[in-house]
């Protein structure tokens, strides 16, 4: 064959081939793009104690790397890919709840497997190794720590045999109350006059569950805010009667019902003990109280966990 019929041959097939592999390529990127994004992403950065993440990730023995997350990972997924567990992944990057990362997301990676906690404010290390059920002595030692006066909120604690919590565990909901600064002040006088769970409802006599706290301090008594926070609803709920809903952050709200008076207006930010209400029998009551809730994410959650008196 002549040379100059042959390079004309091998220009054509070349072309014909990077069409080709244009074509897979983007055939790969529409109909699997997980599979795509792995393919190209690029390896874990590994450093020493990851200042550029956090600026307390330095854990005594242990190594992190990051990674940027792309479509399609999942914590499942990258604990494969890293080898060591979903709960080391979920507790490290405080992603104990059910969901996935997002893309482009930083992840912490560990380069061995345990559970860990990020130290929040008013968290002490009694606190953390109670909730978590291990010894406070293993907690220390393993940290190089001496007691509460060595650790800071943002850091990151390896809590050696310790048990995966994740956001619902009421022992977690235990240890996100003390980041609140102070706790939740108890919102009027009185005694409690109902609880948390279920009870005989007393106006339809059937089992019913109550989600929150009942106290009667009596007609017109005043309720202040239980934690710092912004007013989301203020008005008429059915059931609650009148009622204000305040946002603390971090998926945390409280609920004040059955008030007589609201004393705020939507969208009003309020200090801890500021009074916001008077205590009333507006909505389904037998008798004038004040109806307390504290949900997380939407969810009710007892009360008595967060109040401090």
């Amino acid at each position: 064959m002549d040379p100059f019929v042959r390079r004309v041959y091998l220009s054509v097939a070349t072309v014909l081939i990077l069409i080709w592999l244009g074509l897979l390529g983007w055939f790969v990127y529409q109909y699997q793009p997980a599979f795509m994004s792995y393919l190209v992403s690029s390896p874990a950065k590994t450093t020493d104690t990851l200042l550029d993440f956090t600026p307390f990730l330095n854990v005594p023995g242990v190594k992190f790397s990051i990674y940027h997350t792309v479509p399609g990972d999942t914590f499942n997924g990258l604990a494969a890919r890293f080898h060591v567990s979903e709960a080391a992944l979920r507790s490290l990057n405080q992603a104990n709840f059910q969901i996935e990362p997002k893309a482009d997301t930083t992840i912490a990676i560990p380069d061995r497997d345990a559970i860990f906690h990020v130290v929040r404010q008013g968290q002490g290390l009694a606190d953390i190794s109670r909730a978590y059920g291990i010894p406070l002595k293993e907690v220390l030692k393993a940290n190089h720590k001496k007691g509460d006066q060595d650790i800071k909120p943002g850091e990151v604690l390896i809590l050696p045999g310790a048990a995966y919590l994740s956001r619902s565990d009421v022992r977690w909901i235990s240890l996100v109350s003390l980041q609140v600064q102070k706790g939740f002040l108890k919102p009027t006088t009185g005694r409690f006059a109902d609880g948390f769970g279920m009870r005989r409802h007393p106006i339809t006599g059937k089992m019913a569950f109550h989600s929150g706290l009942d106290l009667a301090p009596g007609w017109h008594a005043r309720v202040v805010a239980s934690q710092d926070g912004q007013a989301i609803f203020t008005g008429i709920k059915a059931g609650y009667g009148r009622v204000i809903v305040l946002d603390h952050g971090g998926g945390l709200t409280s609920w004040y019902a059955h008030l007589d008076e609201i004393l705020l207006k939507n969208g009003q930010f309020v200090k801890r003990g500021e009074l916001i209400g008077k205590v009333g029998q507006t909505g389904k009551v037998t008798g004038p109280h004040l109806h307390f809730e504290i949900r997380l994410n939407g969810k009710p959650q007892n009360p008595l966990l967060y109040l401090v008196q």
